[in-house]
């Protein structure tokens, strides 16, 4: 938004003003492209232009600051960038500086029109820079992806498990079953065999008892015969036999016993292997949540990428068509002072002064906000620091017990399958892994903090720096007073009206203050983006 008035009335009332597009033409109408309602401007007597005050200066520059602040920053989120934007613009800024002093000191060299412009060398630099960043940028996201690829591969290690352990489980069921059946036939075994042992010690009685009367009535008859002896014999060896199985039978019972107490151990063992499986799976199951929750970090950090790669190219469309701009109007002041066709514009000189007070005022006010800004940010990093230390130490002593419990089921079991250490050493693995992730967050904000207070300590020093030479360039400005510089020929050529050069110092001082803010947004958004993706929860 441009609040100007009239243009000024030139001194030498006596001639005429001659027409630009008489000029255009004759150069092959270098200007009709550019500014079509030229053509009809007649010779014509202006009013004395209003008096630019320091008021309208500073309402100026209150309304322009809010548009270029809520510009989006497209540097991305490492500190880097930041500090390259803060170097790039006070440097093209001090490389323009100069220029209104040249062309008042001495006239421009003859140069061909059709000679395309020299790029500065911080273009290259730039260029360099931004090439490093793109590399950067790639790296990152390769490193996001591959740990993504890790993720998904213990997502898929955790399905594995729980297809595991629901196998284990049916298996146990299976065993459970199968066992309430081996001691239901145990039961109905031994039940039998003791029926059968009443049986045979009652059958043993009696033949006891049939022996005692028959060795009576051998006794009493006191007969040989041949048969008796025979019959003699049998009873012998039947007894004989019964002895053999009654020894076979208590042998039979006590192996029984001896598989019903292993089978009870086995399935005591079972037990205890299925509680310790649930809870790894439990376990298990909250590092598959905390593992969603990183990947919808990763997420997150792609999408904050693209929009800054966004505003990034948003951001040099902006500074490609500023510099054609530029550049167009530095070919035509050379081809208008080429020629000799300036007219001096009469410059207030009070104004001068009034606005490098203003400027210094402003650049004080922007020093003081950084400072602030980054005593803040030192502040906002100790006290994550102190809480990522506090969260590390619960975490240790929580880890510490965990291994503790483990170990003492582990030694209170009877015996352990492959199956379970193969387990074990994936959790403590994956505790190990946890512990570094930790160790490397902290060391990266530890890193961060300090690059960030670096790029403060740079940006007070530069703008100490670009402060002292604004005295020197003051009190050289003030003896050409009656020459027009270049920034004033500037303003009448894009704007089609005599601007002043107090009106040339607002829009150097917006620029400065708009790169400034850039730069600062750049290092709030590049802090703000690490502590999102960095945090300890």
């Amino acid at each position: 938004m441009d609040l100007r008035g009239p243009p000024p009335d030139y001194p030498y009332k006596s001639k005429q003003v001659v027409s630009p597009v008489s000029k255009a033409q004759e150069h092959g109408g270098f200007f009709n492209d550019q500014h079509p309602g030229m053509s009809e401007v007649a010779v014509v007597r202006y009013q004395p232009p209003p008096e630019y005050g320091v008021t309208s200066c500073a309402q100026d520059i209150r309304q322009c600051q809010p548009s270029f602040l809520a510009m989006p920053t497209p540097q991305p989120h490492s500190p880097m960038s930041s500090q390259a934007s803060s170097l790039s613009g006070p440097a093209h800024l001090a490389a323009l500086a100069p220029l209104p002093m040249a062309t008042a000191s001495q006239s421009l060299p003859a140069t061909p029109p059709n000679q395309p412009p020299q790029l500065p060398p911080d273009a290259f630099t730039i260029v360099q820079r931004a090439q490093q960043m793109v590399e950067m940028l790639s790296e990152d996201n390769e490193a996001l992806q591959k740990e993504l690829e890790g993720y998904y591969e213990k997502a898929d290690k955790l399905q594995k498990f729980e297809i595991e352990i629901q196998r284990i489980s049916e298996a146990y069921e299976d065993l459970v079953k199968t066992t309430i059946k081996r001691e239901s036939l145990d039961k109905a075994m031994r039940n039998k065999l003791e029926g059968e042992i009443r049986r045979l010690h009652d059958f043993n009685r009696d033949l006891r008892e049939r022996l005692e009367t028959a060795t009576r009535q051998l006794a009493s008859r006191e007969f040989d015969g041949h048969e008796d002896k025979i019959t003699e014999g049998l009873y012998a060896s039947q007894s004989k036999e019964h002895l053999k199985e009654k020894e076979k039978l208590e042998m039979d019972l006590t192996a029984m016993r001896l598989t019903s107490e292993e089978q009870r151990r086995h399935i005591e063992v079972l037990d205890q292997a299925l509680n310790s499986a649930q809870a790894k799976v439990i376990k298990l199951e909250e590092e598959l949540r905390k593992k969603q929750a990183h990947v919808e970090k990763v997420e997150k950090l792609q999408q904050a990428l693209t929009q800054l790669q966004a505003a990034y190219e948003k951001r040099e469309q902006m500074e490609r068509r500023l510099r054609t701009r530029l550049e167009r109007e530095l070919e035509a002041l050379r081809l208008q002072q080429r020629q000799g066709n300036y007219q001096a514009t009469t410059l207030p000189e009070y104004n001068i002064p009034a606005l490098m007070e203003l400027v210094r005022e402003k650049e004080e006010r922007i020093l003081a906000l950084e400072a602030d800004m980054t005593k803040w940010e030192q502040k906002y990093l100790e006290e994550s620091a102190i809480r990522h230390f506090a969260m590390n130490a619960a975490a240790a002593t929580a880890t510490e017990k965990d291994p503790a419990a483990s170990s003492h089921s582990r030694n209170g079991s009877y015996s352990e399958s492959p199956l379970e250490v193969r387990m074990w050493q994936e959790e403590e693995e994956l505790l190990q892994a946890g512990r570094k992730f930790q160790d490397m967050e902290y060391t990266i904000k530890n890193l961060h903090a300090k690059i960030i207070e670096k790029d403060a300590m740079i940006k007070v020093l530069q703008q100490r720096s670009r402060k002292d030479p604004g005295k020197s360039d003051n009190a050289s400005l003030r003896p050409a007073r009656s020459v027009p510089s270049i920034a004033a020929a500037t303003g009448t050529h894009s704007r089609q009206t005599s601007l002043t050069n107090n009106q040339m110092a607002e829009e150097k001082k917006e620029d400065k203050t708009w790169k400034g803010s850039i730069a600062d947004s750049h290092s709030l958004l590049s802090f703000s983006a690490n502590v999102q993706g960095f945090d300890p929860d």
